[in-house]
């Protein structure tokens, strides 16, 4: 089996360093069940589910140089894709560097609707931690021994809706599951240039299907 790099990216040494200590607010690893939790606690407490039906949501360590490999998620955020009665589609994100206050609502930039009717919502309240965790760790298991773990980059998870901008298509009861780890080679982890030393590292996607059916994407 040969495994499927998304991405190869090299991430300057001296910005990891400038923000070892993360946003503020300590470190939350991702790949630990506080993270889960916090993530339950946030949408539970600030999205009303009499009001709204969660299609969609991911969370992350954060995107830039300061924040990647961390594995930080108090640098990164958590991203709601919600549904109203009216059948609009709207995104609420919460960031990790403001203490998790809410941004403002913002309509998706994607759907142009979906059939709020036949939606079968996220239950983020009842998210599976211990299931989630198991996934997180039978992905570890499935990296190459010539590879080492860093990161949790991006969880993510979504409802049973069509992909069509319309929401045209069918409906299910399924969720499903994808995440990206990043890994460094062992002794190949960095490289230097022009008097920069940067680490170098890939991303590896995980899907987990309807059935719970873990899989990692390869060539």
């Amino acid at each position: 089996m040969k495994i499927k790099f998304f991405n190869s990216v090299a991430v300057a040494i001296a910005a990891l360093v400038l923000t070892s200590c993360g946003s503020g607010f300590g470190k939350l690893a991702m790949d630990s069940e506080e993270a889960v939790n916090k993530v339950k606690e946030v949408v539970s407490g600030n999205i009303d589910t009499n009001e709204w039906k969660i299609v969609e949501i991911n969370w992350d360590e954060g995107t830039g140089d300061a924040a990647t490999l961390e594995n930080n998620m108090n640098n990164g955020g958590i991203y709601v894709k919600m549904v109203k009665d009216n059948n609009q589609v709207f995104v609420q994100n919460f960031l990790g560097q403001l203490g998790w206050k809410a941004t403002d609502i913002d309509t998706d930039h994607w759907y142009e609707q979906l059939d709020y009717e036949k939606i079968t919502p996220i239950d983020v309240a009842n998210l599976d931690v211990a299931g989630i965790m198991k996934h997180i760790a039978d992905a570890k298991a499935m990296i190459p021994e010539e590879y080492e773990f860093k990161s949790i980059s991006r969880y993510e998870i979504k409802a049973g809706v069509p992909d069509n901008r319309q929401g045209e298509g069918e409906y299910t009861s399924a969720t499903t599951t994808d995440f990206t780890i990043n890994v460094v080679e062992k002794g190949n982890e960095t490289v230097s240039s022009a008097g920069t030393t940067s680490i170098i590292y890939y991303e590896i996607k995980f899907n987990v299907d309807a059935d719970g059916n873990l899989t990692m994407e390869t060539e």
